[in-house]
C-alpha cells in the first residue's frame, strides 16, 4: 500500500473556500458506513480516523466507470461490519477538497488513518481485488493499535443503539458547522453523565476544531518560532499539529514546555495535553508514553 505521491499534509485542507456547485457523485444505495465529505465535516472525519480507518473516494458523476467502482467499494465496506468507513468526495461540488488532495484524475482512492492521508490508486480497482485491499487496510489499522470490530458481515444486521439526545444534537451541530452549539451539547451531556467517554472525546475534539478554525498555519508557526516564550503561540501550534495528524509533534512540543516552567504554565500545558489525549483516544499507542512523560515532568 505504498504510493509515489507520499503522505499528503492535511493542513492544506484547512483553508476555507466556497465550494462550487455540481452534481452528485454518489448515486445509488449508500453504504451503512458511508459519509459525504464536505469542508464543514472534514475536521471531524480526520479526528474520527484515530478510531476507524477511512477510505476516501474522490469521484464524479461525469466518470461512468466510477459508479461500478463505488458500488463495489460500498459492498466491501459493508462486509467489514463497521471496521472501515467510506468517505465520498464529489470532485464537482467539493473542488477545494479535491484540489488540496492533489487529485490528477478520477476516480482517486486514498486512505485516511490516524490523521494521516495515504494515496492508494488513481484509477478503478477491479472488483475482485477490492476485498483484498480492504483486508489489508484492516490489518494495517490493527497493527497500529486500532481496536476494530471482529468478523465480516456484521453490517447486514445492524444493531446500533440510538445516540443519546445531546450527543445527537452535538453531531448535528458539527454537520452544520456550529461548533459553539456542539460544545454546549457535549458539556450538557457531561453534566448529566460525567463519565461519558464519547462526550469527553467529542468535547475535546470540537474544542480543538474551534481553537484552530481561523488560524493561519504558516503565520502561527512563524510566531511560535520567533517567540518561544509565548505560551499561547506554542499551544496554538500544538493544536495545529494535532488537527493535521502530527500527534507526536503536538505532544512533544507541549511536554518540552514543562522543563523549568512556572506553575501557571504547567497547569495550562497539563490541561491542554489532557484534552489532546482525549482527542487521540486511549487506544492510540502514542498516548501512554506521553502520559508517563507528563507525570515525570510534573512530579
Amino acid at each position: 500500500m505504498t504510493d509515489p505521491y507520499g503522505i499528503i499534509d492535511l493542513a492544506a485542507l484547512k483553508q476555507p473556500a466556497g465550494a462550487a456547485a455540481g452534481g452528485t457523485a454518489s448515486a445509488g444505495t449508500p453504504s451503512l458506513h458511508e459519509v459525504a465529505v464536505t469542508e464543514q465535516g472534514l475536521e471531524q472525519l480526520i479526528a474520527d480516523s484515530q478510531q476507524i480507518p477511512t477510505l476516501l473516494l474522490v469521484t464524479s458523476a461525469r466518470v461512468p466507470e466510477s459508479e461500478q467502482f463505488l458500488t463495489g467499494l460500498r459492498r466491501a465496506v459493508d462486509g467489514k461490519g463497521g471496521a472501515i468507513r467510506l468517505g465520498i468526495v464529489d470532485a464537482d461540488s467539493q473542488q477545494q477538497i479535491a484540489g488540496a488532495l492533489r487529485v490528477q484524475q478520477l476516480p482517486t482512492l486514498l486512505l485516511l488513518i490516524q490523521g494521516q492521508l495515504q494515496p492508494i490508486v488513481q484509477s478503478v480497482i477491479p472488483e475482485a481485488e477490492i476485498d483484498n485491499l480492504l483486508t489489508q487496510v484492516v490489518e494495517v489499522a490493527r497493527q497500529q493499535g486500532m481496536e476494530l470490530p471482529e468478523g465480516e458481515g456484521a453490517a447486514q444486521e445492524p444493531q446500533e443503539e440510538p445516540l443519546p439526545p445531546l450527543i445527537a444534537e452535538a453531531y448535528e451541530a458539527i454537520e452544520r458547522g456550529d461548533l459553539d452549539a456542539a460544545v454546549t451539547a457535549y458539556r450538557k451531556q457531561l453534566q448529566e453523565s460525567p463519565a461519558d467517554a464519547e462526550a469527553k472525546a467529542g468535547l475535546a475534539t470540537v474544542s480543538l476544531m474551534r481553537r484552530t478554525q481561523d488560524a493561519d498555519l504558516a503565520a502561527s508557526r512563524e510566531a511560535a518560532a520567533q517567540r518561544p516564550e509565548d505560551l499561547g503561540a506554542q499551544l496554538l501550534v500544538a493544536d495545529l499539529d494535532m488537527i493535521g495528524g502530527h500527534v507526536d509533534d503536538a505532544f512533544g512540543r507541549l511536554l518540552d514546555l514543562l522543563r523549568g516552567a512556572d506553575q501557571e504554565t504547567k497547569d495550562a500545558v497539563r490541561s491542554r495535553l489532557l484534552e489532546l489525549f482525549e482527542v487521540a483516544g486511549p487506544a492510540d499507542p502514542r498516548v501512554a508514553p506521553a502520559r508517563k512523560r507528563l507525570a515525570n515532568l510534573l512530579f
